[in-house]
């Protein structure tokens, strides 16, 4: 009798787990996964598979002074056995600030509840690098283009009236490293021969901050701005002459590989018996 029950229990166990193994899902879904070191905080959420794809929201937290690139391609999913690349694009994310991408594998997936994935792509470039020697630059300007290392700077617009002074400049890399721009270094000596530094620029879609140009031949626009000064004539910016000194505003440098981490994804019962079937 008790072989008996000992059996039939047995049989019920493992009716159950083939029931369970042979649950199909619409979606499956994972566990968030969170990673903290020194420089950045991983997180990941929203984690689904289904017929067509499996997917995830990556965000990168940079806990450190200088930029961050994440270049997916280097990235890599290890499901089933098997090795699959990414082809989102790069993202920046800037000191102290914070990105994401959403990683997107296309296929059948929802029968996958655990894999993993290799981020590999995680690069600094450090922003603390000395600036290139460049020539002041006199406004009103006698010359529309120069050069200055790496850089190629050209005049685009030039608004220079008693009330304000903006310079807008096209600014194109030519080099193999990652170049890094920094508009507020820059500043202006009057005619008193002080320094005044240049100010954001006003509006919603004002870029402000460091310019990060990625790759040889990117060219980004960069404005530098200068308020109405106190001093009557001999600081009237429409009248006088004014020399922009560049200082460390222009500098590049060397990518620096980050440690790998790899991001185990476990299937989440509770979630995708709610919401996946």
């Amino acid at each position: 009798m008790k072989k008996l029950i000992l059996a039939v229990m047995a049989i019920g166990m493992l009716s159950t787990a083939n029931a369970q193994k042979e649950t199909k899902y619409a979606k499956l879904y994972y566990k968030d996964i969170k990673i903290e070191t020194n420089e950045v905080t991983i997180t990941v959420d929203n984690a689904v598979s289904t017929e067509g794809e499996t997917k995830f929201k990556l965000k990168i937290t940079n806990k450190t002074s200088d930029f961050l690139i994440l270049k997916p391609e280097e990235c890599k999913f290890m499901i089933d056995g098997k090795e699959m690349k990414p082809t989102e694009k790069w993202k920046i994310i800037e000191p102290n600030g914070d990105n994401f991408v959403t990683v997107n594998l296309k296929g059948a997936y929802n029968g996958v509840k655990n894999y993993s994935f290799l981020l590999d792509g995680l690069y600094k470039v450090p922003a603390a690098e000395k600036g290139i020697a460049t020539p002041d630059y006199k406004l009103p300007v006698n010359k529309n283009e120069f050069k200055t290392g790496n850089y190629t700077v050209k005049l685009n617009k030039l608004y220079k009236e008693s009330d304000a002074t903006n310079l807008k400049l096209d600014i194109t890399y030519n080099g193999d490293k990652m170049g890094i721009v920094f508009p507020d270094k820059a500043g202006v000596v009057m005619p008193n021969g002080n320094e005044y530094a240049s100010v954001k620029s006003g509006g919603l879609l004002a870029k402000s901050g460091p310019v990060l140009f990625t790759k040889k031949g990117q060219t980004e626009s960069v404005t530098l701005n200068w308020d109405r000064m106190e001093g009557g004539k001999t600081m009237d910016m429409q009248k006088v002459d004014m020399m922009v000194k560049f200082n460390d505003m222009f500098t590049e440098a060397n990518l620096e590989k980050m440690k790998a981490e790899t991001l185990s994804f476990e299937f989440d019962q509770a979630t995708s018996d709610a919401k996946g079937k």
